[in-house]
């Protein structure tokens, strides 16, 4: 059986960087001459939620889990701040020719923070473990693995249940525990003071207040300069910004109209682009979006450009595809439906459209920003082609739980995805394989989802731009825009943001 070696197949953006040499970080001790104390390098981070679940990275997959995970623990492979895979418990890996066994090799000299080994034994349990929790978040993207296995100390085998190209991307998100002593203490009394082998060391945590890690200084790779790292919940944007400003936080995501907020405070802005694609999901199966010319009417009646620019003052890039530009999957080119009002009044006219009222239903805070802006926005939009439209905002948790819970939404509603693996599929499936945001269900998409698992390069790219280009004919969702990534930070802060918008905090150094 032929293998094929495979290391680090993408390459990502450029990014931003932060470094003000000037100022100390706010709170820290002042030192440098000769018997005075060094000055405390604790680092707080200011972040909108906090993990949906257990603190358990089988159980739980939330982005804000990923947050602490990505710091607490290790995974087989990593993402660095472009989005390259690049080996971390794995130093390789290779695919047999259909993309169903994948081969890692591990290093050999890593330990849990308790000081026990990490072999291939806790990693085929970690995987297996997930695959036997009903209640995984992680089983959403692991529906293609059958089984794994460790057939010596520093090797690990995935036997999949159909081809996967795409299988080392989900390594990166899958955090490693223990195996003895997460069957020891099971899931809830592990999550109470979880134990990895990250760069940092787990200290406490204040459901809804904060989570607090400080510095592995036997870690296998570069130790930290962090101190203390503290992920402080804060759900308002508002308070975010002040946070930084005024010292209390030392890094925070912030909204685009935000950033001019920060002239002359002291602190500092950075901004990269996504790896987010905002959309607008549709139910298709019902009232007039079912007919495939409203929803192209719909497409056609809005201005991205303009939305842009206006709305979200130039701090996002027009988007016709599902996934971002730095986003495996991506398709360079590829286009859809123009802005054309007169295009969208001639479909309406030719659907019969009588005026019925067409919910958009939104988030008044949460994960995209300015979304109330944003959707009134595209209201006026739809108001001037014609389409009747009734604005629905809500919070964040009641959107979601709408969305992915009990999957009713009326007409239009405004989402977003941002792949933590940076790989398109799990958005594509999601949207078009019988996920949360597909009300159409169509064959035709379902099949093109999964014939890109089958192959790689150039040839998976050619069956996303025939996907992008059959959503562009039938208009089953909406793409908008992919927004930058802004944050805040104290002067005296070295860090790059990665470019999925998780904060990974090893490698920030201080100004001193």
């Amino acid at each position: 059986m032929s293998r094929r070696l495979i290391r680090t197949p993408r390459r990502g953006l450029a990014f931003a960087t932060v470094a003000v040499s000037s100022i100390v970080l706010a709170g820290c001790a002042s030192g440098g001459a000769e018997g005075e104390a060094s000055p405390d390098h604790d680092l707080t981070i200011g972040v909108v939620t906090e993990p949906e679940k257990t603190l358990d990275g089988i159980v739980d997959g939330s982005l804000a889990g990923y947050n602490i995970y990505y710091n607490l623990f290790d995974q087989l492979t990593t993402l660095d701040a472009d989005g390259n895979i690049m080996p971390s418990i794995a130093t390789e890996w290779s695919a047999n020719d259909d993309f169903t066994e994948w081969t890692f090799t591990l290093r050999d000299d890593i330990e849990f923070h308790d000081g026990t080994p990490l072999t291939s034994e806790d990693v085929a349990f970690t995987y297996t473990e997930v695959l036997a929790t009903p209640d995984s978040d992680n089983l959403g993207y692991m529906g293609m693995l059958e089984s794994v296995s460790a057939p010596d100390a520093t090797t690990v085998v995935f036997e999949l249940n159909s081809s996967f190209s795409p299988w080392p991307s989900i390594t990166t998100a899958q955090s490693i525990v223990p195996a003895e002593l997460y069957m020891e203490l099971g899931s809830e009394e592990f999550a109470e003071a979880p134990v990895g082998s990250g760069a940092f060391t787990f200290v406490s945590r204040s459901r809804g207040v904060d989570y607090v890690l400080e510095r592995n200084d036997d870690y296998w790779g570069d130790v930290t300069e962090v101190d203390t790292l503290t992920f402080q919940t804060v759900a308002d944007e508002e308070a975010r910004l002040n946070g930084v400003i005024s010292g209390s936080l030392d890094v925070a995501l912030i909204s685009p109209n935000q950033v001019s907020s920060l002239e002359g405070s002291g602190a500092e802005s950075v901004s990269r682009a996504s790896n987010g694609a905002t959309f607008l999901g549709i139910n298709s199966t019902s009232g007039p979006l079912a007919d495939e010319k409203i929803r192209l009417a719909v497409w056609h009646a809005i201005n991205r450009d303009e939305l842009v620019s206006a709305v979200l003052d130039g701090r996002a890039v027009p988007n016709d595809q599902i996934v971002a530009p730095n986003v495996t999957g991506y398709v360079d080119g590829s286009e859809g439906p123009a802005y054309d009002p007169a295009a969208a009044e001639a479909l309406l006219a030719e659907a019969g459209y009588d005026g019925t009222a067409i919910a958009l239903e939104y988030a008044t805070d949460g994960r995209i920003p300015m979304s109330s802006e944003v959707a009134q926005a595209i209201g006026g939009y739809l108001e001037a082609a014609g389409i009747t439209v009734e604005l629905v905002g809500m919070d964040q948790a009641s959107l979601s739980n709408r969305i992915y819970g009990t999957v009713d939404m009326d007409g239009i509603f405004l989402n977003t995805w941002a792949p933590s693996t940076m790989d398109g599929d799990m958005p594509i499936t999601n949207m078009f394989a019988g996920g949360q945001n597909d009300y159409a269900q169509s064959p035709t998409t379902a099949a093109l989802v999964e014939e890109q698992r089958m192959v790689d390069g150039a040839d998976r790219i050619a069956v996303f731009d025939e996907l992008a280009s059959t959503n562009y004919a039938a208009a089953y969702l909406i793409p908008l825009y992919t927004p930058d990534a802004d944050y805040a930070v104290t002067a005296g802060i070295d860090w790059t943001p990665r470019v999925d918008g998780e904060f990974m905090l090893a490698d920030v150094t201080f100004s001193d």
